[in-house]
């Protein structure tokens, strides 16, 4: 099933980032499985910086960097279940509530 453009832009201009939902769903009743579904996403970012950087695109290749170290640092807070992650996954639930 594929879902439509628009939905994923509604939630977006809502501020609801659809990957991180969708890995924090699969992850609930296992972290490991986000640890490694955010990994993998890093290391996707990883190799679109490169091909940006080939292309002697900095501002893509950044953009791409940090959204990797991003998905690192979600990983590492995950599998260690810091506060701060176990918080922000709360706030994140509840704005699918309001």
């Amino acid at each position: 099933m594929e879902i439509p453009r628009e939905l994923i832009k509604a939630a977006e201009e809502r501020g609801i980032d659809v990957t991180d939902l969708i890995i924090n769903a699969i992850s609930k009743n296992d972290p490991s499985i986000g640890v490694k579904l955010r990994l993998q996403l890093a290391e996707k970012y990883l190799n679109e910086a490169k091909d940006y950087v080939s292309k002697s695109d900095a501002v893509q290749a950044g953009e791409k960097l940090y959204m990797a170290a991003e998905e690192v640092v979600k990983a590492l807070a995950e599998k260690y279940g810091l506060p701060e992650y176990q918080q922000a996954t709360m706030e994140a639930g509840s704005i699918l509530i309001n």
